[in-house]
């Protein structure tokens, strides 16, 4: 029987003891109004108007925040698949904007074009800092290196759940308008956004070989550590980079061998000694 409709109900409203209970309701109403308003004001930016928004709401949501159903409500899942999506558009695009391009420069240019920094740069030009759902509490660190993966998490899933609401067509539509123009600039700072690629690329024309990067030493308290990441040729080592994580220490080896002159005359260099 509809409640609207039995006396007891009526009658009901008008006892104090359920003030707390209608005014509980209208709180919920009121947040969930809100909560669709936001979702609204998303989809506007996107550029898309979902049929389903359940999808939407889980590529917006961190596993935080549903631990007990992550793989049904987290964008987990979503993340991969727009991963894959995104970089056969990133591929395609390189292959007929840069015909001259070797395999090797292609494969360092996607790499850099599918990064966390580049999509989460996509990500705060799109807002999403206000709409992606975390419990922050929850998490073991948060700075400005997780609020980034988060970003860039959440554009993979965005696409994904674009491509699985909208259709194939609707995702390569939302890539080639969010994520593609940004090519041109990686293209033209690819030596220092992605300096390890690029000296991957000087080594392998030069010596034949690939570059190998081994940690040489770390230091410093739990919560402020150091590390200093070497990169060789061989057994060579060309050069040396010290930063607060390794891969980022990696970067700086190579940002190091780039702008020495190890590289232009490999043969008459001795080695440097190691630490």
């Amino acid at each position: 029987m509809n409640n609207q409709h039995n006396p007891d109900n009526l009658n009901n409203q008008h006892n104090p003891d359920n003030l707390d209970n209608l005014d509980h309701s209208n709180k919920e109403r009121i947040e969930q109004d809100a909560a669709e308003d936001m979702l609204a004001a998303l989809e506007e930016r996107l550029g898309v108007r979902f049929r389903d928004r359940t999808i939407l709401v889980r590529a917006l949501t961190h596993h935080s925040m549903c631990p007990e159903t992550t793989q049904r409500d987290s964008y987990d899942t979503l993340e991969f698949f727009g991963d894959a999506i995104i970089g056969v558009q990133v591929v395609e695009y390189l292959f007929h904007t840069y015909p001259d391009a070797n395999e090797g420069e292609m494969t360092a240019l996607k790499s850099e074009v599918v990064s966390r920094r580049v999509l989460a740069r996509v990500g705060a030009r799109l807002g999403l800092d206000a709409y992606i759902r975390v419990d922050i509490a929850s998490l073991r660190t948060f700075n400005e290196r997780s609020r980034e993966s988060l970003r860039a998490d959440v554009v993979e899933a965005l696409v994904a759940a674009i491509y699985l609401d909208q259709g194939r067509e609707a995702a390569v539509a939302f890539i080639e308008r969010e994520i593609l123009p940004i090519i041109p600039e990686v293209h033209a700072t690819l030596a220092d956004n992605n300096p390890k690629g690029t000296l991957q690329q000087h080594i392998l024309r030069q010596m034949g070989t690939l570059p190998r990067y081994e940690l040489l030493a770390e230091d410093g308290r739990s919560n402020d550590r150091r590390y200093t990441v070497g990169v060789f040729a061989g057994d060579r080592l060309l050069a040396q980079g010290e930063a607060s994580s390794i891969k980022e220490a990696g970067r700086e080896a190579a940002r190091a061998a780039l702008r020495g002159e190890l590289l232009e005359e490999p043969e008459t260099s001795p080695p440097a000694p190691l630490p």
